[in-house]
């Protein structure tokens, strides 16, 4: 039997193809069924060699790995979101915030050295965790004035917090329950039931004039505390993180799979659904028990999740998904027509959600549904107006019309394609933005450039590429205003300038 020595392939779909007339040996016939007795079957993957119906060892072999290979895939294209989480609790933890009274504030705005997945330059970020296992019931003292969210440890949403959340903006005190928590819930509290016992939050404060400190001083007044210690509260601790070498991100090898093991036996079992627990359990990964492959299985995971995390990229920066575009004739794309629980016609749209959370992180109504006047709106694009996917040592132009359809302020942002953070180009913050001054056309308009040089007198209105590094722009609005939503304005695709 042939067989290769490699099982990669770019497919997302691996079953091996029916047998077909075409498939088999000279000499042998083949009934109405497709059977065969004595047969090689090629395909894509290797030959593989039938005796009398039954495998030959090594066909056998190969092809159960090849099944573990395929299904390490839908592992980690079913599981991005929640790994996400995860290596973002990691990264905050390694920085200093181990504890739930300790929160990362970016006092000095987010900028490139703190790799996040697609964050902005123009809000002030806070982002804490809860810790529902060791500190049981917790209180939340959220302050006024903030756009925020909570999430269980899947990435899946929990609250909005500010405008779109029962504090309706003015701040209150919300209390997270643990999972199958049946004690006593005392009254004056936004009451918020986790599956999970990890929770992630994360609030955004406005500029004043353009500066962050009044964001600042109120995200400090932000509480964490165990409900048992209402009396006494453990003193709040506030770390900087502008400026700070900050990773969040998760990578896209084999700790991949570490991490979701690591987060699989931190929750219940019950949070995964029963087909994921049975694709997790065919690669080693389950409830109560280590996750320790032999040398055999980590190399076969190891290469499984470097082709996953391919097709991630595929799917989301060059998705074949029309319903992932915004215009039906631009290059932009949005979180499409699927609520912000990926949930469409009783169907969970599992490439949908890879498509949205390879690139970005959060899951919010008030972050993903059309909200006239308040929350935010996102677009993003990663090929100009020809088709071509953006290239870092080329120039671009993008001309953003008048009267963009935003209440409170619009921005652009540049993104490295490999980290999906903040492209590291040089400058504090890769971004243009109504707080940036860029200068303004006769007309009303504003021409953004990108490239890795300036051109001449554009210095506001430009964002450094970088040669050699894919990039791609985020247009947020932020109190999305209809024109938007009805397409009566409408942002033009980039332009190549030659």
């Amino acid at each position: 039997m042939k067989t290769t020595h490699h099982l990669i392939t770019v497919v997302l779909f691996m079953t091996v193809a029916a047998i077909t007339p075409s498939l088999a040996q000279d000499n042998t016939t083949v009934d109405h069924h497709g059977w065969l007795g004595t047969e090689t079957i090629k395909t894509r993957f290797g030959d593989f060699e039938f005796r009398g119906g039954y495998p030959t060892t090594a066909t056998a072999d190969a092809l159960q790995d090849q099944l573990k290979f395929n299904r390490a895939i839908e592992v980690y294209l079913m599981q991005i979101p929640a790994v996400a989480v995860i290596e973002q609790r990691r990264g905050l933890r390694d920085f200093g915030a181990k504890t739930a009274h300790q929160v990362i504030i970016w006092e000095s705005l987010m900028d490139a050295k703190t790799l996040l997945l697609t964050p902005n330059t123009e809000t002030v970020y806070a982002i804490g965790y809860l810790y529902l296992k060791d500190d049981g019931p917790t209180v939340l003292e959220a302050p006024p004035k903030m756009l925020g969210l909570a999430m269980d440890a899947l990435q899946r949403f929990l609250v909005d917090i500010g405008p779109l959340g029962p504090d309706k903006g003015q701040g209150g005190k919300y209390l997270f329950l643990p999972p199958g928590y049946t004690g006593n819930v005392p009254e004056g509290y936004f009451v918020v039931k986790s599956p999970t016992y990890s929770v992630t939050y994360g609030v955004r404060g406005f500029l004043v004039d353009g500066k962050p400190d009044q964001a600042v001083a109120l995200m400090k007044q932000i509480k964490v505390y165990p409900l048992a210690k209402v009396a006494n509260p453990p003193q709040m601790e506030f770390l900087n993180g502008s400026g700070q070498p900050i990773d969040t991100v998760h990578s896209d090898n084999f700790s991949f799979f570490e991490a979701l093991a690591q987060l699989v036996n931190e929750e219940p079992a019950d949070v995964f659904t029963p087909l994921e627990r049975f694709y997790m359990r065919s690669i080693g990964i389950e409830h109560g028990k280590p996750f320790n492959p032999d040398a055999k299985d980590k190399a076969l995971l190891s290469e499984a999740v470097r082709v996953a995390a391919a097709m991630a990229r595929a799917n989301s920066y060059a998705s074949t998904d029309r319903r992932t575009y915004f215009y039906h004739d631009r290059q932009w794309q949005y979180v499409g027509d699927v609520p912000y629980n990926n949930l469409k016609d009783g169907i969970l749209e599992v490439d949908r959600r890879a498509y949205l959370y390879y690139m970005a992180l959060g899951n919010s109504p008030a972050m993903m549904e059309k909200n006239v006047g308040v929350g935010s709106y996102y677009l993003w694009a990663y090929k100009d107006a020809a088709g071509h996917p953006l290239d870092g040592a080329k120039n671009y132009k993008l001309p953003i019309p008048a009267n963009v359809p935003a209440k409170d302020f619009w921005s652009v942002l540049v993104y490295d394609a490999l980290s999906r953070s903040e492209l590291q180009n040089g400058q504090p913050f890769p971004s243009v933005s109504k707080y940036t001054g860029p200068k303004v056309n006769a007309d009303g308009t504003v021409d953004v450039y990108f490239g890795p040089q300036m051109p001449a007198g554009q210095e506001k209105n430009w964002i450094r590429t970088v040669p050699g590094k894919g990039w791609f722009p985020i247009f947020r609005f932020y109190g999305p205003l209809q024109p938007l939503y009805d397409q009566t304005w409408k942002l033009p695709d980039l332009e190549e300038v030659k």
